[in-house]
């Protein structure tokens, strides 16, 4: 008895040692080694898991990332990705709610307008210093700057659309033009619509007048900037060149372009969006459509054949077919709880393979080190023109913009007021929207 005794009293004593040792705060910093990670329980051994949105079609996505996903989680296996689905429909009220509870996912795609929004309410991380050199010198330059606000790099764009000219190679050679010589300016063009409106049963171009979701600003905005050469945007201050006073000559211009483009568009155009136009386009009844990208999407016969084919935007008095760069992209809400890893995710997404792979749910080429991969004379005509393109007007107020400009084109196109008028309207309410 006094043996057990003695054994629990030492057992006492050395449970007390032990519990001082732990709870004080002013012990001496130890000389020896850390113990191992086994031993202490180190946070690298955590399993991580991250939930990952990309808005858009769930069941074309998942065709695409799930292997993505599969072959990081085997290189990184303390990080799980839970990739949840949203639809385009529910995207903005589904953001709302989340941002409102912060419970945004860990890694997120979207629009810069809504991004940067959210950044302005404290929600999105800044992602400057987490951009290594080997990726700014890989993204083509529109790219790395559609992401940027107010000189920081909130988004990094995975997926854009720039705006380049389809045409029916046959409806060329009836009307007598060169179809392996489309029209480059703006005079040509007016000039090979004239000819293709001699062919019975088509309109010469497919035009979309509808004022909602910044199609025809876009489009605007596009055609803008192979007038000056250069973007119509300006990052510095946010707002757009084309209606400052400086540049209403340009501005104007291209307006004028647009509204003589009508008299060669097909019926219906004033209410027509892009989508309609892609299947007039399809179903050859028309010979030109100034449309982006995803048109391919519509006529891959067409394409593989020859009947469709694809040429750079033709330009205005620059000289240059240059093209607004429409884009979207992946950021990192405040609310991630483990940045580091979500960053390592993204970068991961970013490498040349996997961004190719993304693209194939429509996009032109993000990297410089993607070009040889593509292989189609379409996608070959789009990347001439990366180097000189520019990212397309984005702040916090542009919905607002984008409307005011969609609302005064379809009454241009419709022909109730000029081109001179059109800017002056534009301008005045910019103005309202920038005050």
């Amino acid at each position: 008895m006094k043996k057990l005794l003695a054994v629990l009293m030492a057992v006492c004593m050395l449970a007390t040692v032990l519990a001082g040792c732990g709870s004080s705060s002013t012990a001496a910093p130890s000389s020896e080694p850390a113990a191992s990670a086994d031993a202490a329980g180190d946070k690298s051994d955590e399993v991580v898991t991250l939930t990952l949105v990309r808005t858009g079609t769930p069941e074309v996505l998942h065709e695409i990332f799930d292997p993505l996903i599969a072959e990081f989680e085997t290189q990184h296996p303390n990080i799980k990705i839970d990739m949840q689905d949203l639809g385009w429909a529910d995207a903005e009220k589904t953001l709302q709610t989340m941002s409102a509870s912060r419970t945004l996912p860990d890694v997120m795609y979207h629009l810069p307008a809504t991004i940067f929004s959210m950044y302005e309410k404290g929600l999105i991380l800044d992602l400057t210093d987490y951009v290594d050199d080997d990726l700014k010198a890989d993204m083509y330059p529109a790219m790395m700057e559609a992401g940027q606000y107010n000189g920081k790099q909130l988004m990094i764009t995975c997926a854009a659309s720039s705006l380049i000219m389809w045409y029916n190679a046959d409806l060329f050679e009836q009307a007598g033009l060169d179809p392996d010589n489309p029209p480059k300016t703006w005079d040509e063009l007016l000039d090979a619509c004239e000819a293709l409106s001699a062919i019975d049963g088509i309109s010469p171009i497919g035009m979309y007048a509808a004022p909602g979701g910044g199609e025809t600003s876009f489009f605007f905005e596009s055609l803008f900037t192979t007038q000056i050469g250069g973007s119509a945007w300006d990052a510095d201050n946010n707002r757009y060149l084309y209606d400052q006073e400086d540049y209403k000559a340009d501005a104007v211009k291209t307006l004028q372009l647009i509204q003589d483009l009508t008299a060669y568009a097909q019926e219906g155009y004033v209410e027509s969006g892009r989508f309609a136009t892609r299947t007039l386009m399809r179903d050859g009844k028309v010979g030109i459509v100034l449309d982006l990208p995803n048109m391919a999407n519509q006529i891959p016969d067409g394409l593989a054949d020859g009947t469709f084919r694809a040429a750079a935007l033709p330009c205005g008095d620059s000289g240059v077919s240059s093209t607004a760069i429409n884009a979207g992209g992946w950021f990192i809400p405040t609310n991630c709880e483990h940045p580091e890893e979500a960053w390592t995710f993204l970068r991961f997404m970013m490498e040349t393979e996997n961004q190719f792979a993304h693209e194939k749910y429509g996009s032109v080429p993000i990297l410089k080190s993607e070009v040889d991969l593509y292989t189609s004379d379409y996608m070959k005509q789009i990347i001439k023109g990366m180097e000189i393109s520019y990212p397309e007007g984005i702040c916090v107020d542009t919905n607002a913009l984008w409307t005011v400009t969609g609302e005064q084109l379809q009454l241009l196109m419709m022909g109730e007021q000029t081109a001179e008028d059109t800017w002056t309207n534009i301008s005045t309410e910019h103005g309202e929207i920038y005050e």
